[in-house]
């Protein structure tokens, strides 16, 4: 593949194949999608600032619960 090439004695030659290789002109290039990145829905600054409210009240909570036990 690199274009590296040497000279083989014919008797070493028994145990290779030699490979036809087909022009370049021949060749097909196949590529596939594997997976498609997939977006978020768009949400706008209220939906965002609701969002970040709700995450805050169950730290709170979270973090209440957590003093309490640690009291007991």
């Amino acid at each position: 593949r690199c274009g590296y090439k040497q000279e083989i004695p014919t008797t070493q030659l028994q145990g290779y194949a030699i490979a036809a290789r087909s022009p370049e002109e021949e060749r097909t290039i196949t590529t596939s999608k594997v997976s498609e990145a997939r977006r978020r829905p768009f949400r706008s600054l209220e939906e965002w600032e609701q969002e970040r409210e709700e995450y805050r009240e169950v730290l709170l909570e979270q973090l209440q619960e957590e003093l309490e036990g640690a009291e007991e």
